[in-house]
């Protein structure tokens, strides 16, 4: 009924109406208006208004006509318009149910899993980050993980940039935003393997060292003299004031060949326990259990590390065991120099310094 009626306005617009139809138009826009000046007069003071009678003809002249049907276009466009936003809007939040459905259900919740895959990563090949996520929807049926980067400086976690990937579905789309990747890069921190003959002499780093007053406290990466296993390295470290961070992990991979064994993207574990949802546990070994999870998911990982770098980790871990080949530590400065003496310390690269909060007891 509602497109007949347009359709009729539009031939009288065009003078495709023969005169009994024109006159038929007229008489029934002229019954609308009427109508409709009854109701605006109603609302404006309160009184109604004798309503016209049935039958009784009403005039119109043309001008009134064409304003009338330029009116009821624009209802038509406003209704039009309305009614593709609201479209639009139920899109939207069927795209949000399904896409927060989808997440948030199994037993653990995709949400967990998928953010336990994030900060594995992160943990294994980042020495001494962190990263804390939370979620929401983005774009169609995606999920986006974002979150704070954390390292520990001294005794304070502080954080330092900001991490964001999405999901859609268990697959990456769009960039991996990581604001301190580079910075990181630019601090040009390495480890050296046991093996290195004449590795580059730690003597300027230790002479930062001696330059720092002593009210500060730094994060250093230490490279030591044989590969141990991870319950000897407490031991090593227990006579000076530090706290062990991050371990080193050996995986047969020599960055830079033979003549020059070091390790600019090392892989390791954090000392601090990973959470893992799917064992409803921390992780006990510190780095196989994560491994496994990693090539679980390898669709989640790889825009992080390369999943042909973790599975030959794992496979390497698994023949040889754990071997650690460096950590990194944190402390007091002037704590950190009594290393240079250390036998079991083959070189060191000074990392970020901050001023004194060092707690006592660490």
């Amino acid at each position: 009924m509602k497109d007949h009626f347009k359709q009729q306005l539009q031939d009288y617009e065009d003078g495709k109406l023969s005169a009994e139809e024109r006159a038929a138009l007229e008489q029934e826009i002229a019954k609308l208006e009427a109508y409709q000046e009854y109701l605006d007069e109603a609302l404006q003071d309160g009184s109604p208004q004798p309503k016209p009678e049935a039958g009784q003809r009403m005039q119109l002249n043309p001008k009134r006509v064409k304003q009338l049907m330029k009116k009821g276009k624009r209802r038509v466009g406003y209704w039009s318009v309305g009614t593709v936003f609201g479209l639009l809007l139920l899109l939207s939040m069927l795209n949000s149910v399904f896409t927060s459905l989808f997440y948030q259900t199994g037993e653990p919740m995709r949400h967990d899993i998928y953010s336990d895959v994030i900060r594995s990563a992160v943990a294994v090949t980042r020495p001494n980050i962190e990263v804390s996520l939370t979620s929401k929807p983005e774009n169609i049926l995606g999920y986006k993980f974002y979150g704070d980067t954390h390292k520990q400086i001294g005794s304070q976690n502080e954080i330092i940039g900001t991490y964001s990937q999405t999901l859609r579905f268990n697959q990456r789309i769009g960039s991996v935003i990581d604001t301190y990747r580079v910075k990181q890069n630019q601090l040009n921190v390495f480890f050296y393997l046991p093996e290195a003959t004449d590795p580059d002499t730690s003597s300027s780093e230790w002479s930062r060292l001696e330059k720092l007053p002593e009210g500060t406290v730094a994060e250093m990466y230490v490279s030591l003299d044989q590969y141990y296993k991870p319950d000897q390295i407490e031991s090593l470290l227990g006579g000076i004031q530090m706290k062990l961070l991050w371990n080193a992990v050996d995986t047969g991979h020599l960055e830079f060949g033979i003549d020059t064994p070091i390790v600019m993207e090392p892989i390791g574990y954090p000392e601090s326990p990973l959470y893992h949802h799917e064992n409803n546990q921390l992780t006990t070994d510190g780095i196989i259990d994560t491994f496994e999870l990693l090539l679980k998911y390898k669709s989640i990982t790889r825009s992080i590390v390369s999943t042909k770098k973790i599975s030959e980790a794992l496979a390497y871990v698994q023949e040889e065991g754990i071997r650690i080949y460096g950590v990194v530590i944190t402390g007091p400065t002037k704590e950190l120099l009594k290393l240079r003496e250390a036998p079991f310390v083959k070189h060191v690269k000074l990392g970020e310094v901050r001023l004194w909060n060092w707690t006592e007891g660490q």
